[in-house]
């Protein structure tokens, strides 16, 4: 995590959070910016990040919400629960080590051929695998692809413990 000079008593000055919508909303107007107070703070990157540019910084979101409610940064990563990396509302935050942060994956890749989490064409069936320890571990072929994401979700709930879908 990157190093910074910004602190909690800063971002209060600078923002308000509101932990139901998961909103940030500017408190004052900055010099040589178009925001006024109560305008909504930040806009959604292109990797789904909200981020937000303070002293002439940017920073995510749900960083600077974890600094403005904790009063520290956060010492590891800071997760979305639900995998939508917009949704800054408190209860969807929680932090989390690299590993579980991975782990928290809701959606198959966009290379994925059958669109599904662990599932992979396999001839006419469909295979699934995961990878547990550093090891990957065949589940199984099956005759449909929702039972072979059945057979994955089942095992990545049991063995990754940031997992929450």
């Amino acid at each position: 995590m990157a190093k910074t000079d910004l602190t909690a008593q800063r971002v209060r000055e600078l923002l308000d959070y509101s932990p139901n919508s998961g909103l940030l909303t500017w408190r004052v107007t900055l010099p040589h910016c178009k925001h006024k107070p109560g305008d909504v703070a930040g806009c959604v990157a292109t990797d789904g990040y909200v981020v937000v540019g303070v002293d002439c910084r940017y920073y995510k979101a749900h960083r600077l919400i974890w600094l403005h409610v904790h009063g520290d940064w956060p010492a590891q990563c800071v997760d979305h629960m639900n995998g939508n990396r917009s949704d800054n509302r408190l209860s969807n935050l929680r932090s989390a080590c690299k590993s579980m942060n991975v782990q928290n994956v809701h959606g198959a890749s966009k290379r994925s051929q059958s669109g599904l989490l662990g599932v992979r064409k396999y001839g006419k069936k469909w295979r699934s695998a995961i990878m547990v320890d550093g090891r990957i571990q065949h589940l199984g072929t099956f005759e449909a692809p929702e039972l072979a994401q059945n057979a994955y979700l089942e095992m990545k709930r049991k063995h990754h413990v940031g997992f929450l879908g």
